[in-house]
């Protein structure tokens, strides 16, 4: 079964209006975020096709688990979202599962696939301290901004982001984000901007709590531990079986048709537990599997 899913949509102080001009969204100019593929108790996606129009992830994963495989876990373990960043996220940290547990959730590893970006973009990943002691003294002295590790990005790089890594996109940036099924991110400086007049909080006993050093690990190729991943570039019409828990798809580039379902640029689909499908038409996808 192929399900067209709609995007969920956020506004962020750092957003932009690529999401509304590039995919066509239904977006203000300050949307940051598009989840596509959610089960998270802050959103889950809703299908806008077939017998299932109208009803959430959510509720297929709780009542329908043949359709994901009668997957064993009690919660979908992924999230899937566009992130367009017109100015800096926070640089942040998050954590593993055994101390995300503690917050009722699964931790937060994570990897971004470059879909655009500005000329001369850098990316934060990972950080230079020797100790959590040189940590402690760039916050207090207010330079972490000194110790973190900026590498240069273009369209098409990749990186995976273990819990624990020092982070941050850089505003012209917008990617695609594939990570564990969990909202939670620990502020460790945010630029001493200004939200409705105040500072936003940060999590600083949270991010120290969990944060890698030393970290000057660059990741660049996927590493199976909670979800698998694959770009796939379609030229002619191709079959496929889905994954025992279903496919997961993100379109990047082109269109065509999934079976007889259309598709174009910035769709999100999911296709069914074992499932055999046929993918017409010049188009890059980006599937994700569990």
């Amino acid at each position: 079964m192929i399900l067209k899913l709609e995007p969920i949509l956020f506004d962020k102080i750092w957003g932009g209006n690529k999401l509304k001009d590039d995919y066509n969204y239904n977006a203000s100019k300050t949307c940051g975020e598009a989840w596509g593929i959610s089960a998270h108790k802050n959103g889950s996606n809703k299908v806008i096709n077939g017998i299932y129009k109208g009803k959430t992830i959510k509720e297929l994963f709780d009542t329908k688990k043949e359709l994901f495989g009668n997957y064993p876990g009690s919660e979908f373990p992924i999230l899937v979202k566009v992130i367009d960043a017109l100015e800096n996220l926070s640089i942040q940290v998050h954590p593993n599962n055994e101390y995300a547990k503690e917050s009722n959730s699964l931790g937060k590893e994570e990897c971004w696939y470059i879909l655009d970006t500005e000329e001369n973009t850098n990316i934060i990943i990972g950080n230079t301290a020797n100790n959590k002691k040189e940590i402690i003294n760039a916050i207090n002295n207010n330079s972490i901004e000194n110790i973190i590790n900026e590498l240069p990005i273009k369209k098409g790089d990749f990186f995976y982001i273990k819990a624990g890594t020092v982070h941050a996109i850089n505003g012209g940036t917008t990617l695609l984000e594939v990570q564990q099924s969990s909202d939670i991110t620990y502020r460790l400086y945010d630029y001493n901007r200004l939200q409705d007049g105040k500072p936003r909080d940060l999590h600083l006993e949270d991010a120290l709590n969990v944060i890698t050093v030393p970290d000057k690990e660059v990741i660049r190729e996927h590493v199976d531990t909670y979800f698998n991943y694959e770009i796939v570039n379609n030229t002619e019409k191709t079959n496929y079986p889905s994954a025992v828990y279903g496919d997961y798809v993100f379109i990047i580039e082109g269109s065509g048709f999934f079976n007889d379902v259309e598709v174009k640029k910035g769709d999100f689909v999911m296709i069914s537990s074992k499932y055999n499908y046929s993918v017409t038409g010049n188009l890059v996808f980006q599937k994700t599997t569990f």
